[in-house]
């Protein structure tokens, strides 16, 4: 026997519109029927991605995430990706990028969740 990954939950403040960003992300599709104000929200994911699922949750974020998502580009660079992302509504955290081209760009989704864009 073994686990596999259902899904990948995000607790927030307004699930529909942090589903809508992680949608544009990742490439996928908030779940047909969705709708602003709805408590629960899932994210349909494309080349066998786990699901994403966001829900309300009254507490707002309070540290650094213990559990993060890492992303990796397709079909361009890491610096484009950044900038893609930051256009979509991240925030720039930190730089981790070296001179050799290694190294990691940390942002942060529209309520603060932090997720790293790596090199391809």
């Amino acid at each position: 026997m073994r686990s596999i990954i259902r899904t990948v939950t995000f607790d927030c403040a307004d699930p529909y519109a942090l589903a809508e960003f992680w949608a544009r992300a990742v490439g996928g599709s908030p779940e047909a029927g969705s709708r602003p104000g709805d408590p629960e929200v899932y994210v349909d994911t494309p080349d066998g991605q786990p699901r994403l699922f966001f829900q309300r949750v009254p507490e707002n974020k309070l540290a650094k995430n213990r559990v993060h998502l890492d992303l990796g580009p397709r079909g361009g660079g890491r610096d484009e990706e950044v900038a893609r992302l930051v256009r979509l509504g991240a925030t720039f955290v930190a730089d981790f990028r070296r001179d050799d081209g290694s190294g990691f760009v940390v942002l942060a989704d529209p309520e603060g969740n932090e997720f790293c864009v790596e090199a391809a």
